[in-house]
């Protein structure tokens, strides 16, 4: 898939070195109220190596590109940053910006978190070249949470997080996070090029870490150096698990991390595939159409391991059964009259 055609989209006057040590991908879109603290942690980071920050602003309807404009005039031997004329979605917002990146390294942060750690990228550069097997890297950040959401900040990791991560690790419990994405700094080498299926696929981090984990272990650095916020207007704070076309994209995305790891996880990919084909019976798409709904159960009944059998038979009464005997005493009252 060919980005060139945004890269007309670059703010002038830029003088980053062309071989950074480390690139910064920095996607932002409506965040006039935290862009400034997101680019002055990044500009604060002290290392002993060239950094760039390359940021893909997808035309916020709010100040953030004036923001980032003053910051690009102002900082023009760190900063690349591409402002958009015009929408063109999260997705390939991303996707240009990150194909972008020059550096060895590559760290992804939004531009509503920041770094909490001056030394954050030194680190990590220092970990990755003391381990060359590694792919990536991440660490341990704080969850904040804002606009009176009623949770306590509290740190990502646990005390006894696994120090070596592996490409099952992301498979073994459905949607299991314990990975923030400003946290991690991958080998660009490994991620020059993706698979069609990834950029086609709406969902970003856990294919992106299967892909970095297939090529190389993923470490872990038990310190905290970043901060992640959670707010009403986040790009992350949704629950989307009753909505057909989230559990869709989630279903494509597993099914194309099975072929791209040629069947080495199927017992683990075929359970997540069942679990969310009986979270299909749940959407309001499907609320009245029992026919699809016993479809979907059959398939979650094909692909889920046989300790499943007390999960298919409640999900069968609660969601099939009794649609069902409500449809035959519509008929006979129908009949009746």
């Amino acid at each position: 898939m060919d980005f060139s055609r945004f890269d007309h989209d670059e703010f002038p006057g830029s003088k980053v070195s062309n071989k950074p040590k480390v690139s910064v991908c920095l996607i932002t879109y409506k965040h006039e109220n935290y862009i400034e603290k997101c680019l002055d942690s990044i500009l604060e980071q002290q290392t002993s190596f060239d950094f760039e920050i390359v940021v893909g602003e997808d035309h916020s309807p709010d100040n953030t590109a004036k923001i980032l404009e003053a910051y690009a005039q102002k900082h023009p031997e760190k900063i690349r940053a591409f402002i958009r004329p015009k929408n063109i979605s999260a997705k390939f917002n991303f996707l240009h910006t990150f194909f972008a990146c020059k550096g060895d390294y590559i760290v992804h942060i939004e531009g509503d978190d920041y770094f909490c750690d001056p030394n954050k990228l030194q680190t990590q550069v220092e970990f990755l070249e003391q381990n060359p097997s590694y792919s990536a890297c991440f660490h341990n950040a704080i969850m904040q949470y804002e606009d009176e959401i009623a949770v306590e900040n509290h740190n990502i990791n646990p005390p006894n997080q696994k120090a070596i991560i592996h490409s099952e690790d992301f498979l073994q419990e459905k949607e299991t996070w314990f990975m923030a994405t400003a946290s991690v700094m991958m080998r660009r080498k490994f991620v020059e090029t993706l698979p069609e299926w990834f950029l086609k696929s709406k969902s970003g981090d856990i294919p992106l870490y299967v892909i970095l984990a297939e090529q190389g272990p993923i470490g872990y650095i038990d310190k905290v150096m970043t901060v992640y916020r959670r707010h009403l207007e986040g790009m992350s704070f949704t629950d989307s698990n009753h909505q057909l076309i989230f559990l869709q994209n989630r279903v494509f995305m597993y099914s194309k991390i099975g072929e791209y790891t040629k069947g080495k996880y199927k017992p683990l990919i075929n359970s997540i595939l069942g679990d969310y084909y009986l979270m299909y019976l749940d959407t309001h798409e499907l609320k009245n159409n029992w026919i699809k709904k016993f479809c979907f159960f059959l398939k979650a009944f094909i692909l889920l391991p046989k300790g499943s059998n007390k999960k298919l038979k409640e999900v069968f009464k609660s969601s099939l059964l009794t649609n069902f005997l409500k449809k035959i005493l519509k008929i006979y009252l129908i009949f009746r009259r």
